[in-house]
């Protein structure tokens, strides 16, 4: 008679491990790329303060090199921003595989789920079948006996 216990339970317990670490790298992965685009918008923010500080004092008493270092500022701030940008896009990229590789991960674990359900089918089948066995037996004894 074949084993009543799922051959496959370990794996399966394996295919859940490994569904439910890559959700974690999932909300890791958001959270970071949440994380680095807030950056980005402060970012933005301080570069418009700072342009809006320039247009208002273009010409009213600041001298040439408080002005250059403010374009120089500006320009700093601005290549931060694309270096920000570069790294959101590598984030990005992290994100989409790791929803990738969780959604593969999670078609493996239905797949098992679907294994274990066609094995208790099996077995409820099997249970049913030796169920008639018995009563035949038990009815065939019967008729022997009367």
């Amino acid at each position: 008679m074949a084993s009543r216990e799922f051959a496959l339970k370990v794996v399966q317990e394996l295919t859940y491990t490994r569904q439910d670490e890559a959700g974690r790298l999932v909300a890791l992965s958001e959270a970071r790329l949440t994380e680095a685009r807030q950056k980005l918008e402060a970012l933005d923010s301080y570069r418009d303060q700072y342009a809006q500080q320039l247009i208002a004092t273009g010409g009213s008493g600041v001298g040439i090199g408080q002005l250059r270092d403010l374009h120089a500022f500006i320009g700093r701030i601005d290549e931060a921003i694309a270096q920000h940008k570069l790294e959101i896009a590598r984030l990005e990229q992290g994100w989409q595989s790791a929803l990738e590789q969780w959604s593969t991960r999670r078609q493996a674990a239905k797949t098992m789920d679907a294994l274990e359900e066609r094995h208790l089918l099996n077995l409820e089948r099997e249970d049913r079948r030796l169920d008639q066995k018995q009563q035949d037996e038990f009815a065939s004894r019967r008729r022997e006996h009367d």
